[in-house]
């Protein structure tokens, strides 16, 4: 066995490496829950570790080389406990199926590998990593090698003597590579995440903005006439709000708004969807709320806004009251469009404050 193949058959291992990354990013990108996300990001690591065994290069009689440990340490940094798990199990099980003379010091290696980078993905844990970080990890990785001694002292240093600093230098290059590739596709991912979130997110009330509450809005009703289900638009607007910021100024009537989108938050579903639609207004579209449902909700929402003043750096209280307007379909098959709808909840909200403020009004589908 000589460099020359050695070399070779990592550039093979880098090609499964490359493949394991572009699963790992259609997985991002295409998964709806993060239970499904890491399940599969971990079928991603396993199968990568022992995708490499399936090229590996025979350095000596039963004794393997390739980048199996390269998943295996990067695997908690990159999928959580799960996929260490999964890509552990499933490359030390492989490593004695195929058996050998290295398969007792190949399974040992593979354990070593899980536990660094166990410790690795704990201290990074919220810090940025790079190329440094992943060159440590790989030397780490390529320490692993002590395991050879696994075998007779004889025969483990005659391989180490021979190609040992080659397998040390590609365990930390293809630590290195296999990490920075899915790293980019990890941060691509996060990015622009970060940026849909942000587009579709009110800056001060932290709810969904308008533009994400008449894209997701009819939708959700959509989907509830579609199943024969009930549902509701509510909206609520802050009573006399002007006042508070005239009284106040600005910047006590933004801190507001934030007491009331925490309070709106806190008294629905994750489910439910609620923004700050203008000024002092919050819309919610509520799902599975018929009208005695959505109606004992507002009343609910208006009496804790009226029992929680906004207590401002301790030396001021400012009392608050709602006005809701509501509009509630029970399920009939001929829903009215959404815009109606939320025409029939801005007419509630207008009687509200016309009949005094601080109550809930309804509208019924037609």
């Amino acid at each position: 066995m000589t460099t020359a193949m050695l070399v070779s058959g990592v550039l093979q291992n880098l090609g499964i490496a490359a493949i394991a990354a572009l699963f790992y990013d259609i997985v991002l990108r295409s998964c709806p829950t993060p239970s499904v996300r890491h399940t599969l990001v971990a079928l991603v690591f396993a199968a990568g570790a022992v995708g490499s065994m399936t090229l590996p290069v025979e350095v000596a009689p039963g004794i393997i080389f390739d980048l199996r440990n390269a998943f295996v340490i990067l695997a908690m940094s990159f999928g959580g406990w799960l996929a260490v798990g999964a890509t552990t199990l499933a490359a030390f099980a492989y490593r004695l199926w195929l058996g050998g003379a290295g398969a007792l010091p190949g399974g040992v290696g593979i354990l070593m590998c899980a536990a660094a980078g166990i410790v690795f993905a704990l201290h990074f844990k919220r810090r940025r990593t790079g190329l440094f970080a992943f060159a440590v990890l790989g030397v780490f990785c390529a320490a692993s090698l002590v395991s050879m001694f696994l075998l007779p002292f004889e025969t483990a240093v005659a391989i180490l003597m021979k190609v040992g600093p080659v397998m040390l230098v590609m365990n930390i290059l293809g630590t290195m590579i296999v990490g920075g590739i899915v790293d980019r596709q990890k941060r691509q991912f996060e990015r622009e995440n970060t940026l849909t979130r942000e587009a579709s997110t009110d800056s001060l009330t932290r709810l969904a903005n308008r533009r994400a509450f008449d894209m997701r809005g009819p939708d959700l009703m959509e989907a509830a006439s579609q199943r024969g289900d009930a549902c509701a638009l509510m909206l609520i607007d802050i009573d006399h709000f002007k006042q508070i910021n005239d009284a106040h100024g600005h910047d006590v009537g933004d801190k507001v708004l934030q007491h009331l989108a925490v309070l709106v938050r806190s008294n629905v579903r994750k489910t439910d969807l609620v923004a700050r639609y203008g000024g002092e207004e919050i819309a919610l579209v509520l799902p599975s709320h018929d009208a005695k449902r959505a109606f004992g909700l507002g009343e609910r929402l208006r009496k804790a806004v009226a029992g929680t003043p906004y207590r401002h750096e301790g030396t001021l209280e400012i009392n608050l009251s709602v006005s809701i307007g509501l509009y509630a379909s029970d399920g009939v098959e001929d829903v009215e469009p959404f815009a109606t709808a939320f025409k029939r909840a801005d007419m509630a909200l207008y009687r509200a404050k016309e009949a005094g403020r601080n109550r809930v009004e309804i509208a019924l589908a037609a």
